[in-house]
């Protein structure tokens, strides 16, 4: 029985690529680029994404294959914008991952 995942779950990086049709090598890639896409990363290094970083993945890729920018321009760009597009880092995403890390304990006790 496969598990609907919360629209609001950390999505791994193949979810996120096949979601915004990115290969998973470039969201790699723009991670290098990018510091505000961060990932988190839990069991064997996997990586993670929250529903904000999704967002910022699909701004990124609006700027550079609809509207032309270089990854250069991109951020140049979000440097100009910076009060636009400042992450808001507060305690509600720790509880949120809190919560989500206790609703995978749950379902793997009552696997077991």
């Amino acid at each position: 029985m496969k598990i609907k995942k919360n629209n609001a779950a950390y999505k791994t990086i193949s979810e996120v690529s096949s979601e915004t049709k990115i290969p998973m090598h470039i969201l790699r890639f723009w991670e290098t680029k990018f510091d505000r896409l961060t990932k988190v990363r839990r069991q064997k290094s996997h990586r993670y994404y929250s529903r904000e970083d999704l967002v910022f993945i699909l701004t990124i890729k609006k700027l550079i294959y609809t509207e032309g920018y270089t990854i250069k321009g991109v951020q140049n760009y979000l440097k100009r914008n910076k009060a636009d597009n400042k992450e808001n880092i507060s305690d509600k995403k720790y509880v949120d991952l809190l919560s989500e890390i206790r609703e995978e304990i749950k379902v793997l006790i009552k696997n077991n």
